[in-house]
């Protein structure tokens, strides 16, 4: 099961609000806001927001009327990349994603068990279509409110091989 962490699900919603707020008008969105909206502490927001401005999903403005605002539409981001952006590398087991640079004096992933292992293979493939059905969501997906026909997406992309 992935499990996504607290701030990129504060992060998730708060682009929610940035593209809802982008259909309306081009106002900016304060992390004051985004918390207080949410029930979500506001130092763990900022932070969260700051981050995203730093790897270019948002923009920033200072000021009394300043905030964030989306720098990228939301339907050129996929949940794969954002999740990246968020949380790092994203594999099923970590030998998946492993660079020989990390544990160079034995060249492998730090796991006890790769000389023996059987299922590098199966987890290679899956990590594989996982990245590939979470590419084929887009972030516009998940902020629309027609659920129903976001969820037939989802399907879709699950039933292809």
């Amino acid at each position: 099961m992935i499990k996504l962490n607290r701030t990129t699900e504060y992060g998730l919603m708060a682009l929610r609000l940035m593209s809802r707020k982008a259909k309306q008008s081009a106002e900016f969105t304060s992390a004051r806001e985004v918390a207080d909206l949410y029930g979500l502490p506001f130092e763990i927001t900022a932070k969260t927001l700051q981050r995203m401005k730093e790897s270019g999903l948002i923009q920033s403005a200072q000021g009394a009327r300043g905030g964030y605002v989306l720098q990228r539409p939301l339907e050129e981001i996929t949940l794969a990349e954002f999740l990246e952006l968020m949380e790092g590398p994203q594999s099923m087991v970590a030998c998946v994603n492993h660079n020989p640079t990390d544990h160079p004096e034995s060249g492998s992933c730090g796991c006890e068990y790769q000389r023996k292992c059987e299922i590098k293979g199966l987890m290679l493939d899956l990590n594989s279509k996982l990245k590939g059905f979470l590419s084929g969501i887009r972030l516009a997906d998940l902020s629309d409110s027609d659920l129903p026909r976001v969820s037939a997406r989802v399907a879709h992309l699950a039933e292809e091989p």
